[in-house]
Parts: C-alpha cells; sequence; structure tokens
C-alpha cells in the first residue's frame, strides 16, 4: 500500500519528468479557453512496421501522452495546439495519485 510519502515523492518524479521538456499549452473546451498550463507532450503509442502508403497518416495521428501534476484540468474533447499541431483528448488515465496523464491525438 502507499504511504504519502510514496505518493509526494511519485508526484515530485513526475514533475521533474514534465519540467525536463516543459510546454504551455492553451486548452480550448467548448466555448471556453482555459489559462495556459505546463505539461510534458510525448509520442505515445507505436507506429507499426512495415506499413506502405499508412506510414505518412499513421505518423500524422500517432497518439501523444499529455503529462501534468495533480492540478491539470483537460478532459476528453478538449483541443490546444503544440508546437504547431492542433491535437484533441481523446482519453484520461483514472489514477491521479501523482498528477495527471492524457492521451490526445493529432487532428491537424
Amino acid at each position: 500500500m502507499l504511504t504519502d510519502a510514496d505518493r509526494a515523492q511519485m508526484a515530485a518524479d513526475l514533475a521533474a519528468i514534465r519540467d525536463d521538456r516543459a510546454v504551455s499549452i492553451v486548452i480550448r473546451r467548448g466555448n471556453q479557453t482555459l489559462a495556459a498550463q505546463t505539461v510534458r507532450i510525448a509520442r505515445g503509442g507505436n507506429i507499426q512496421a512495415g506499413a506502405t502508403d499508412a506510414e505518412a497518416v499513421q505518423a500524422a495521428i500517432a497518439p501523444v501522452v499529455v503529462v501534468g501534476d495533480a492540478s491539470l484540468n483537460i478532459q476528453p474533447g478538449d483541443r490546444f495546439t503544440a508546437q504547431g499541431t492542433l491535437y484533441q483528448v481523446t482519453a484520461l488515465h483514472p489514477h491521479r495519485d501523482a498528477g495527471v496523464q492524457a492521451q490526445a491525438r493529432a487532428v491537424q
């Protein structure tokens, strides 16, 4: 069983990972625009080896993981732009003891 100290260490570790390649994103939720939030965006998912013409399409829609601290305000359907690419959030990891992890896909 995790202790409070374990959870605190996990949160600190996740913050260090996020801050190693931190980016600021502004989430759009319907007609709302949220304040900028600091996250790390990492490639998440595998591109199939041996794909032919589908490689370019697969690369364009390959999922990413968005990592933030426990206060990250993000939910499925949200959209944000990072490094010139528009993303849409597709899912959230259910466990949020140390931080928030969301999966997103490029939509443009």
